[in-house]
């Protein structure tokens, strides 16, 4: 018999089908589906991080969904509290927390662990932004790279916020963010992580490129054109992710219509190969690539 309630956690990279595991546990169990996705954190960011509609929302309400402004910036730290305010709801309700999500920097940080990073300070913060205005992203990213090799490896070079945060904790504690990750290789007898993927072969390529086509045809750049209007500007936190980056472009006139589906789809499978790195880097996963077995297993589990 489990002596602590159990805490299930689904990760995959983009497409793998997390989502649709999550819902028909919830038609199962008595369970509280708690989101791990940096992009639908987001209000108004919709149609490009793959929410579900709200018709499903009300059926499946999400913790950790629509919690902050696009313009806004939200930590790892901040996550980790956050998640801890959720799972401590959800456990006192008697319900089981289901983590889902394709945000893997924050299901290491808490499968695995960071230490505590420095808090963030706005004149190095400005500093730093000021820099990369002057001097560009590529120069401060190569110096990242000199700096700290290990968070680089981890940071898209077009991801102005992480980039920041990675440089800015070299500036304040003089020592690389890489060095702050603690590997407590999690023990927790009731914390049940999986990880689903297809793989790259099956047909991942056909139904990424699917999926992109229909949040064009959803209104993917009207949504963006609405953000920007809101926020009267361009350069919000939210755009460094895949897809809204290739849209604000596209409205801005760098990127073409006729290339947005290609810009969007490759800005997406870069987004897989990340995400699979990070999957390596966490211990005890159990892995699957078919969301039946995975499903199976979870009920097996639980059932102890």
């Amino acid at each position: 018999m489990k002596t602590l309630s159990p805490i299930i956690c689904i990760l995959g990279p983009t497409n793998s089908g997390k989502t649709d595991l999550s819902l028909r546990l919830f038609d199962e169990i008595s369970a509280d589906l708690i989101s791990v996705d940096s992009v639908q954190i987001y209000k108004h960011a919709d149609i490009g991080s793959n929410k579900i509609s709200k018709e499903l929302q009300n059926k499946y309400p999400h913790e950790l969904i629509d919690i902050i402004e696009p313009n806004e910036v939200y930590s790892v730290g901040e996550f980790l509290k956050d998640l801890k305010r959720a799972i401590d709801k959800s456990v006192q309700s008697n319900k089981v927390p289901v983590l889902v999500g394709g945000s893997m920097m924050y299901f290491f940080s808490y499968l695995v662990g960071f230490d505590d990073l420095p808090k963030s300070d706005p004149d190095t913060r400005r500093k730093i932004l000021q820099d990369i205005d002057i001097k560009g992203k590529e120069v401060a990213f190569k110096r990242l790279k000199t700096k700290d090799p290990e968070a680089a490896k981890n940071i898209h070079p077009n991801d102005t916020q992480r980039l920041v945060r990675a440089l800015e904790v070299l500036e304040i504690s003089n020592k690389p963010m890489s060095s702050f990750f603690k590997r407590k290789e999690n023990s927790n007898s009731n914390v049940f992580p999986i990880v689903i993927d297809k793989g790259k072969g099956s047909n991942f390529d056909e139904n990424l490129k699917n999926r992109v086509e229909n949040m064009l045809r959803k209104g993917f750049i009207d949504e963006v054109e609405e953000i920007i209007k809101i926020y009267k500007s361009n350069k919000l936190p939210l755009f460094n992710s895949a897809g809204y980056k290739e849209v604000s472009m596209h409205i801005d006139k760098i990127i073409k219509k006729d290339v947005l589906i290609e810009k969007i789809y490759f800005a997406h499978k870069k987004l897989a190969k990340h995400q699979r790195t990070w999957i390596k880097k966490i211990p005890n996963l159990k892995a699957f690539q078919s969301a039946d077995t995975a499903k199976n297993e979870i009920l097996e589990y639980l059932s102890y």
